[in-house]
């Protein structure tokens, strides 16, 4: 039986891939930039330096921002 403690661990995101991931995901859905980070922390540890970068690479223009590699589905 899962006592209430363990319920309540979080998850770490700290991998730039994944937070581009879930930032880019949360900008399409339409949630502001300034709330990303609250509605992550209250999900999930969040590397903020490295969520800070992240937000700074989606603000450039698409032809100045870095090439990322393709990420494909793993079953």
């Amino acid at each position: 039986m899962r006592h209430l403690r363990e319920d309540s661990i979080k998850s770490r995101l700290t991998d730039r891939a994944q937070l581009m991931l879930a930032v880019g995901k949360m900008m399409e859905r339409g949630i502001p930039e300034e709330l990303i980070p609250i509605h992550l922390a209250r999900a999930f540890y969040v590397d903020m330096d490295e969520l800070n970068a992240v937000l700074d690479a989606m603000r450039m223009a698409p032809e100045e921002r870095p090439r990322q590699q393709a990420l494909r589905a793993v079953a």
